[in-house]
């Protein structure tokens, strides 16, 4: 099995969360209670669940190819989509990780 290399994961994070693992890295709000006070959920109350290690992404090399079943195929840089007007979504994001104990004692 290849070494997964975790040094890319965040070395701090907002006291606001409770890290369940730091690697590879998966925290939540340390108060649920605090959630319900926003409409748009704060950057520093936002959970984070990772699978792996973060890439080490290099600006120069990455390029996201879009084809498939689209008309007009095409590649771009990062420097491309960095330079593409900023649009803002809000949308909701429902996830229920049956596996969280606490959780899973909240729903009762």
């Amino acid at each position: 099995m290849a070494h997964l290399d975790f040094v890319n994961d965040p070395k701090d994070h907002p006291r606001t969360l409770h890290v369940h693992q730091e690697q590879p890295f998966n925290a939540e709000a340390g108060d649920l209670a605090e959630l319900i006070k926003y409409n748009i959920t704060p950057t520093n109350l936002v959970f984070t669940r990772n699978h792996g290690p973060i890439p080490d992404i290099q600006e120069d090399a990455y390029r996201l190819r879009v084809d498939g079943l689209v008309e007009n195929p095409l590649t771009l840089s990062l420097s491309d989509l960095k330079q593409m007007p900023r649009t803002d979504v809000v949308v909701a994001l429902q996830v229920f990780p049956t596996t969280s104990i606490r959780t899973n004692s909240v729903c009762r």
